[in-house]
C-alpha cells in the first residue's frame, strides 16, 4: 500500500495511475497465460485421446491460487520497496517468471508429455523385473507407489 500512499501523499495522481495500471496489467497477463495454458492442455489431451476430467481443472485452479499468492507477495514487496525504487519491479519480475512458465507449458509438445508417461511406466516395469522372483512383491511395490502418488496429488 505504501507504493500508492506515497503517490497519494505527494498528490501525484498520474504516478498512482501508472503504478496501479502496471500492477493490474501484470495480474491480467498472468490470468491470460493461465487461461491459454488451460485451453492448450485441454486441446493436447483431446488430441491424445485422454479424458478431460475435473482433475485437470482443479489443478488449474490450484495453480492460479499459487500464482496469485506469489503475485500478492511480489506486490507487498513492491509496496515496502517503493522507498528504494519507483516502480513495481518485483511484480513485473514475478509476472514475467510466471508467464515464462506458462509459455513453456504451452510450447511443450504432446509427445514429450507422452514420453514422460512412458518413462514412468518403464520404471514400473523395471520394478517388476527387479522382483521377478517374487512377482507379488513387485506388484505390491507398484501399488504402494501409485497410492503414494495419488495421496501427493490430493
Amino acid at each position: 500500500m505504501i507504493l500508492f500512499i506515497e503517490s497519494l501523499l505527494t498528490g501525484d495522481l498520474d504516478a498512482l495511475r501508472i503504478k496501479l495500471g502496471i500492477v493490474t496489467i501484470m495480474w491480467l497477463l498472468v490470468a491470460l497465460a493461465i487461461g491459454i495454458d488451460l485451453i492448450s492442455g485441454w486441446h493436447k489431451a483431446k488430441l491424445r485421446g485422454e479424458a478431460r476430467t475435473s482433475y485437470g481443472l482443479r489443478r488449474t485452479v490450484t495453480k492460479a491460487v499459487l500464482y496469485y499468492a506469489l503475485m500478492l507477495f511480489a506486490f507487498m514487496f513492491d509496496c515496502i520497496g517503493t522507498f528504494f525504487y519507483p516502480q513495481p519491479y518485483v511484480t513485473l519480475l514475478a509476472a514475467a517468471f510466471l508467464i515464462l512458465i506458462e509459455c513453456k507449458s504451452i510450447i511443450e509438445k504432446a509427445h514429450d508429455k507422452d514420453r514422460w508417461k512412458l518413462n514412468k511406466n518403464l520404471d514400473d516395469l523395471h520394478t517388476i523385473f527387479e522382483n521377478r522372483d517374487d512377482l507379488l512383491k513387485g506388484l505390491s511395490e507398484i501399488i504402494k507407489k501409485q497410492i503414494k502418488e495419488n495421496e501427493k496429488d490430493r
